[in-house]
């Protein structure tokens, strides 16, 4: 599937990927990885950390797919509200899923310490605003639930958040423990990192066409007739697995995305935190280490690439125009455009492990807006499975919940 078109910001922020091999030979090991995007690099990283031998595999050079057309919002809220995943799941289990988003922001954090990858990891605030008088009452109820279980939010006024930022809506939660990151940089970041300490095989060019259960591990097989043997193989491949999956598990949509060229610092909003509001579909806003703004949102749902790169110019003109009107007095000029496709599940919540009857076929697909924070807790849970340790937390994300 063609993920992306048009011009990424991320495309001019860094360097060309690093040129890996493509898979000439068969070879074994511990643990396969398919996908070197964003999710294949924190799964890999994760894992080997704790021992196992891992090759990564990926038709595209690292970090050229969805991860390259990702805005990279780092949030600990769902696209579906707690309230919501509440009446679902339960309290409890609602609950746990927002304190481990929380937790894997912290964790990418270490990572990028740790490692020293210069990704523009930043911790940052975000304002969630009620696009509508029904999304105040949303939010109302959002922040009390969010107090109970102990994540810190503050609702603001109207008049307080026309003062405070200029915004023009009903009113909105602010709150701290989210980031953003350069996604792009930091996969190739984790690859490069492992591969120069020989802990780490990766195969671009390399598509596979088949996976096969044995009685002890897996094969996997590539369109050159190469083959992999494994204990167990990871399926990372993010939007391009829905194919693969039932037709209710997931829904595709377009999303659009334009970055303005540098401003200076101090034309941006206070706090210069991450944006977005309770309508669906939604906008979102952040910026970047060179002080431009990022903004994303128009989705539709997905029909083919040809449809959805067609709309991309229109799709631009629009967003420019919805910012303008967000904020009239910072001189928003476009440099950047582009589109892509991702994911969501029903409800709002990623997949994570094995599906029924294929225990050593394990998934990490991080649907929804806050993909890369879904990848971090894949990571976690995926490296305690591959070690034969309890994983309870996947009971939250399992394909039959």
């Amino acid at each position: 599937m063609k993920l992306t078109a048009g011009l990424t910001y991320w495309a001019k922020a860094n360097q060309p990927p690093p040129r890996y091999p493509r898979l000439r030979q068969s070879v074994s090991c511990d643990v396969a990885v398919i996908g070197a995007g964003i999710t294949g690099a924190l799964v890999a990283h994760q894992l080997v950390r704790s021992g196992p031998s891992v090759v990564i595999i990926d038709k595209r050079p690292p970090g050229t797919g969805s991860t390259s057309a990702s805005t990279a919002l780092l949030l600990y809220e769902t696209d579906t509200s707690l309230a919501e995943l509440t009446r679902r799941h339960g309290e409890k289990n609602a609950v746990q899923a927002y304190a481990l988003g929380r937790r894997a922001i912290g964790q990418i954090g270490q990572i990028t310490r740790e490692l020293k990858i210069d990704c523009g990891f930043r911790r940052e605030k975000c304002l969630y605003l009620a696009s509508d008088a029904a999304g105040l009452a949303q939010l109302k109820k959002e922040v009390s639930l969010r107090r109970q279980a102990g994540f810190p939010a503050a609702l603001l006024s109207r008049r307080q958040l026309q003062a405070q930022f200029g915004l023009r809506f009903p009113g909105a939660i602010y709150a701290p423990g989210c980031a953003q990151v350069d996604a792009m940089r930091l996969t190739q970041g984790l690859l490069a990192h492992h591969v120069r300490r020989e802990r780490l095989r990766v195969f671009q060019g390399t598509r596979i066409t088949r996976i096969k259960s044995l009685a002890n591990g897996v094969q996997l097989r590539a369109a050159n007739h190469r083959t992999i043997r494994a204990k167990q193989v990871i399926i990372a491949t993010g939007y391009e697995a829905a194919p693969f999956l039932e037709t209710d598990l997931v829904k595709l949509h377009s999303s659009y995305v334009i970055a303005s060229q540098p401003l200076p610092p101090k034309k941006l909003w206070r706090d210069r935190c991450l944006i977005w509001e309770t309508a669906r579909p939604y906008f979102y806003l952040r910026t970047t280490a060179d002080h431009r703004i990022l903004m994303g949102g128009e989705d539709e749902p997905f029909a083919d690439p040809v449809r959805r790169d067609e709309i991309l110019p229109a799709k631009t003109k629009k967003l420019a125009r919805r910012f303008r009107r967000l904020f009239p007095e910072i001189p928003f000029k476009v440099e950047f455009g582009w589109t892509g496709t991702f994911g969501e599940s029903q409800d709002g919540l990623p997949y994570i492990g094995a599906r029924p009857g294929a225990p050593r076929i394990l998934y990490a697909l991080g649907y929804g807006g806050n993909g890369i924070t879904f990848s971090q807790i894949a990571a976690t849970l995926l490296n305690q499975i591959c070690r034969g340790q309890p994983a309870r937390d996947t009971k939250l994300f399992r394909f039959d919940r």
